[in-house]
């Protein structure tokens, strides 16, 4: 009977401490991608696209999808010349979800286009 409290008494505190585990937060971030930036601002779930600043012109697109999960990708695309600054999109609502963020990005003056991703946690 001792044995049987004593296991009782186990779970029911590693239960407990699993319950009040503090939960993980993403971490903000600023991704150079050759011809710009992507940078996500955990505290307002606000993910940015900026171009460089460059002569000619020069065009970054991020695509963003979560893994294993249907639905409508996110598409947030800046450009030199249409858009002097960076271009935001909000991610309200995700809290706690892993983003795949499948990126392009363009400059005139090297005329080809560089691919890569990342995965990140919102």
């Amino acid at each position: 009977m001792h044995l049987l409290k004593k296991v009782t008494v186990g779970v029911a505190a590693a239960v407990a401490s699993l319950a009040l585990a503090a939960p993980a937060h993403a971490e903000s971030f600023k991704r150079d991608v050759g011809d710009g930036i992507i940078r996500y601002n955990d505290a307002t779930n606000e993910l940015c696209v900026l171009a460089d600043n460059v002569t000619g012109t020069a065009w970054v697109e991020v695509t963003l999808t979560r893994p294993g999960t249907i639905g409508s990708p996110v598409v947030i695309r800046d450009d030199n010349v249409k858009h002097p600054g960076a271009v935001c999109g909000l991610l309200t609502g995700f809290d706690g979800v892993t983003f795949k963020a499948s990126y392009e990005s363009y400059w005139s003056g090297r005329g080809t286009i560089l691919r890569g991703s990342f995965e990140f946690r919102s």
